[in-house]
């Protein structure tokens, strides 16, 4: 395993699709990244609801 420090914050759309150990059953898709929002911005994944981007 690596860890890595985040850098860059990437939008993504995905399905609301999820297998019951937590997995996304559809794949992820990139859709741009966020250079208006730092990696100290977004709460880690589950600890907050998703906000949709318009």
């Amino acid at each position: 395993m690596t860890l890595v420090r985040p850098g860059l914050v990437a939008e993504v759309s995905a399905d609301t699709s999820v297998d019951r150990g937590e997995i996304f059953r559809q794949p992820l898709r990139f859709q741009r990244l966020r250079l208006d929002v730092t990696a100290e911005d977004v709460p880690p994944f589950g600890t907050e609801r998703a906000v949709v981007a318009e």
